[in-house]
């Protein structure tokens, strides 16, 4: 009698949530499992782009020159998960909604849009480099269970692109589809080719597209879209929050262009993994990098650093930009032969523990970035 009322209990919670979604087959859960685990024992192999980046990765703390302070824990990386979905109750009885996300850009719009109707979850765990992640068999149960998952692309997550068309009563969101995408030719220098999309071509696109502006927007209003689309009970609230963050972003895009109007010279320089590519052409940047690609998959070599701090001689560069979650090494190498000033430009791919506690978002990453290139390019001074 008393698990016969627990069931009941639970199937009355159940039929109690506003949203109508499909029953999940709990008393076969163990066989959805088992295949899971198969098809990640089979997808373990893909990774994204760019997956081996021992030379440079290390640890971010919250301001300056990374140190250890945020290191990511690699041995349990993926416990936030759980964390997020299952506290206080069984997932399959939850009255909101689950989305899951790939990587910060679209956790952060995907949370702002559907605000506290839904439960918004990122697989990737703060503080992880991103090119260094593989989904657990714990993870494909996550996406597997949610009610929808939203992810990059084919290119930067791969092993998405194999599982989704598996997915039963998930809605699907790839991003890659509602932004306008660059070619990433072989020496990482890129060009526009504007809805060239993934299986349109011979040629890897350059995956990191929220960061032009254009683009980021575009995301924020797929989500929405998403949002609306599966029937979320306050709309106007969806709408709202939407309506709010482009605005945010669009004033900030501006903030850039009048920024760099009065720039004494529009060329920056790099000493990490090359991601900045829609960044650079979006704001009409020249550039010199160390690497020129996020999927450099060692450190550089002697005639990369010469032909770098040549640059920096002839053109009086003043900073030399490090990406999020790396230790900053080439970048400390090269400042101590030319004495120019560090400087972390993020890509945004994900943010350190402490600045996912406290509730950073991307508006806040490109904002910070502007103050930075602003100092790179002697605006203001």
């Amino acid at each position: 009698m008393k698990s016969h009322f627990f069931l009941s209990n639970k199937l009355r919670r159940y039929f109690l949530c506003k949203k109508n979604r499909i029953v999940r087959r709990i008393f076969f859960q163990a066989g959805r499992v088992a295949a899971v685990c198969l098809l990640f024992i089979c997808m373990t192999t893909l990774c994204g782009c760019g997956k081996n980046t021992q030379g440079d990765i290390g640890a971010q703390g919250d301001t300056g020159v990374q140190g250890d302070a945020d290191a990511p824990d690699h041995a349990g990386t993926q416990n936030h998960v759980n964390e997020e979905i299952m506290a206080g109750e069984s997932r399959e009885f939850s009255e909101k909604p689950v989305i899951v996300c790939t990587l910060f850009p679209q956790y952060d719009f995907a949370r702002t849009v559907f605000g506290s109707q839904a439960k918004v979850v990122m697989l990737l765990s703060p503080g992880m480099e991103s090119h260094m992640y593989d989904p657990t068999p714990e993870d494909m149960v996550t996406i597997s269970e949610a009610d929808a998952f939203i992810y990059t692309g084919d290119e930067m997550e791969p092993w998405a692109a194999q599982i989704v068309e598996s997915l039963d009563g998930v809605t699907i969101l790839d991003l890659s589809e509602h932004v306008n995408l660059q070619m990433e030719d072989e020496e990482g220098h890129d060009h526009e080719d504007e809805h060239h999309h993934h299986g349109e071509h011979e040629h890897s696109y350059d995956p990191h597209f929220w960061l032009d502006m254009d683009n980021a927007v575009a995301m924020l209003d797929a989500i929405e879209k998403l949002a609306l689309d599966m029937g979320i009970e306050n709309a106007d609230l969806v709408t709202d929050a939407a309506k709010t963050y482009r605005e945010k972003l669009t004033a900030l895009d501006e903030a850039y262009f009048d920024a760099l109007e009065g720039a004494d010279h529009r060329d920056i320089v790099f000493a990490g993994r090359f991601a900045y590519g829609y960044f650079v052409h979006r704001y009409d940047l020249s550039y010199e990098t160390v690497y020129h690609s996020c999927s450099a998959e060692a450190d550089p070599s002697v005639s990369d650093m010469t032909r770098v701090i040549d640059y920096i001689k002839e053109h009086g560069t003043k900073v030399i930009f490090y990406e999020e979650l790396s230790n900053a090494s080439v970048a400390k190498t090269i400042a101590a032969d030319t004495g120019v000033q560090i400087r972390m430009l993020s890509t945004a791919h994900n943010v350190t523990k402490t600045e996912f506690e406290a509730g950073i978002t991307f508006y806040d990453i490109m904002k910070n970035n502007l103050e930075v290139v602003k100092e790179a390019l002697g605006v203001g001074q």
